[in-house]
């Protein structure tokens, strides 16, 4: 029996929460995985009454928190994409909006909402209100600076799973990140481990760290220090002259190979992934959303346009937007491309749409 694409990325995701069970997620608080297992299937379900209504709502909801950050990373895609001055902090969505939506989009059927930033621990008190929904786990992606012993406290009692940024070796992290980073990184991953707290890591792969990445003795290190996920980023080439970058065809190959990481005790999830196997792109509610921070409801973090504010609309509203739905209904010619994002990549035709405000013109996009 054939599965719909759409289907098959909840499929995936029920998955993966078996896949932790098994791994060092399961040493987690008794129940606490169990819950959120229950919690997907009662979200797949609102999802799929949703669908019936003619409302696409997607399983995951990327919130980017802030635009601030405390670090000064080389090829930051957040501020290639979005440069921004002090000034800009003042439009960010209250705490207080933030969670209305987030509260609005687990009524609609959303399964996991990951706090992105720049680095959303700059919002302390947003993270801490976030860790009080149950059932759901969100995923923390932070560069790791900024976990504490209470940020350490709360991921072992509340919802939030902190992913922290890496590059690779220790070389490969301060080289791109700043001296100390890498050590700092792992020294809060030990003491994380040692609790039996639920975390996990986040490489961007590019060409120059890839072989590292995909290398056993490397994930074998991984395990050691207790993860309990991997994220795997596809570099996307969103500043100039970084082409050099993407992955080589041998090296996605690599990381996309079926069964890859199938013995190891940890799940590992791959951005974007398969699209060819989804049907197309996972954006714009497929599979996935962006929230900013000012509240523009975005088909990808990576490709910055929009057509409607959720600061203004109710999360409902914006799932509807007519941008939305034009890339839906393209969906199919968003597949494997160079450089990660294949909406990025294409996406010429989407300010030809003519929908879309607030698209910066010197976005590199193709037709």
């Amino acid at each position: 029996m054939s599965v719909e694409p759409r289907d098959l990325f909840d499929i995936r995701i029920s998955d993966f929460f078996e896949a932790a069970k098994s791994g060092t997620a399961g040493r987690l608080r008794p129940g606490r995985l169990a819950e959120a297992v229950l919690f997907q299937r009662r979200q797949a379900k609102r999802r799929k009454a949703a669908e019936r209504r003619g409302l696409v709502v997607p399983p995951i909801l990327i919130a980017s928190l802030t635009r601030r950050c405390n670090l000064n990373c080389a090829g930051c895609y957040s501020r290639a994409l979005r440069p921004s001055g002090p000034e800009e902090t003042v439009s960010e969505l209250s705490d207080d909006r933030f969670m209305a939506l987030f509260e609005q989009a687990v009524e609609l059927g959303v399964g996991s909402i990951f706090l992105a930033g720049d680095e959303p621990l700059l919002r302390r008190g947003l993270v801490e209100r976030a860790a009080r929904f149950k059932g759901m786990l969100l995923p923390l992606f932070t560069n790791g600076t900024l976990i504490d012993d209470g940020i350490i406290d709360l991921a072992a009692e509340g919802s939030i799973v902190p992913i922290l940024s890496i590059e690779g070796e220790e070389t490969q992290t301060d080289g791109r990140r700043g001296p100390g980073i890498h050590a700092a990184a792992l020294g809060r991953m030990k003491e994380m481990g040692r609790r039996r707290i639920m975390f996990g890591a986040s490489l961007t792969i590019t060409s120059e760290n890839a072989d590292t990445a995909l290398d056993p003795e490397f994930l074998g290190s991984l395990g050691g220090l207790g993860i309990s996920v991997l994220f795997m980023v596809e570099y996307v080439p969103v500043s100039e002259g970084t082409d050099s970058l993407i992955v080589g065809d041998d090296q996605r190959a690599r990381l996309n190979e079926t069964g890859r990481f199938a013995s190891l005790p940890f799940p590992v999830i791959v951005l974007p992934g398969d699209e060819e196997a989804y049907g197309g792109c996972l954006a714009a509610g497929r599979g996935f959303i962006h929230l900013s921070p000012e509240g523009r409801i975005e088909a990808c973090p990576f490709a910055p346009f929009s057509d409607m504010s959720a600061a203004e609309h109710s999360f409902e509203e914006t799932l509807s937007s007519p941008m939305l739905a034009a890339i839906r209904e393209r969906h199919g010619e968003l597949t494997e491309t160079k450089g990660g994002c294949a909406l990025w990549n294409q996406g010429g035709w989407i300010a030809s749409l003519g929908l879309c405000t607030g698209a910066r013109p010197d976005l590199r996009v193709s037709n």
